[in-house]
């Protein structure tokens, strides 16, 4: 039950972001695209998901404290992600962060009036390498700003 429990959490993580990730990507500039992103709809399958299993792991939280030290939370954290539950609560935490990280580059993207081609470079990889998503993104935005300034 608890394994079921633990794959349902991490597959409506995985594929809840998946269509608001898609129109982001695909129509960055379209309609449909700004009503979907619109509120907290985005993040609620990977949040319940995360809830729901730290609610089934409720020791999780004070196992990854270890002894209080610097050392002993790293090991505790370590064992932590090495089970099954750690690992899906850690997943479904980098995709909650990867779907914000990437509507914002999104949103950012779309009140610059940024070259559709860059804005999609950036929330492509926004959710699949979050950091370099991000890089690429104030890569993008520091270009827009040089090309505006010379037109």
């Amino acid at each position: 039950m608890v394994e079921t429990m633990l794959l349902v959490a991490f597959f409506t993580a995985t594929m809840w972001v998946g269509p608001f990730w898609m129109l982001m990507l695909l129509q960055p500039y379209a309609e449909r695209t700004k009503k979907w992103m619109e509120g907290p709809w985005f993040v609620l399958g990977p949040l319940i998901a995360y809830l729901i299993v730290l609610a089934m792991n409720l020791t999780a939280l004070s196992d990854m404290v270890g002894d209080g030290t610097l050392s002993g939370v790293v090991s505790g954290l370590a064992e932590v992600l090495g089970t099954d539950d750690g690992a899906v609560l850690a997943w479904t935490h980098f995709v909650i962060g990867d779907i914000i990280v990437t509507r914002w580059i999104w949103k950012r993207s779309v009140e610059t009036e940024m070259n559709k081609t860059l804005a999609q470079v950036g929330i492509m990889f926004g959710v699949m390498l979050m950091p370099v998503g991000l890089a690429i993104h104030f890569i993008s935005m520091q270009q827009n700003k040089e090309n505006n300034t010379h037109s």
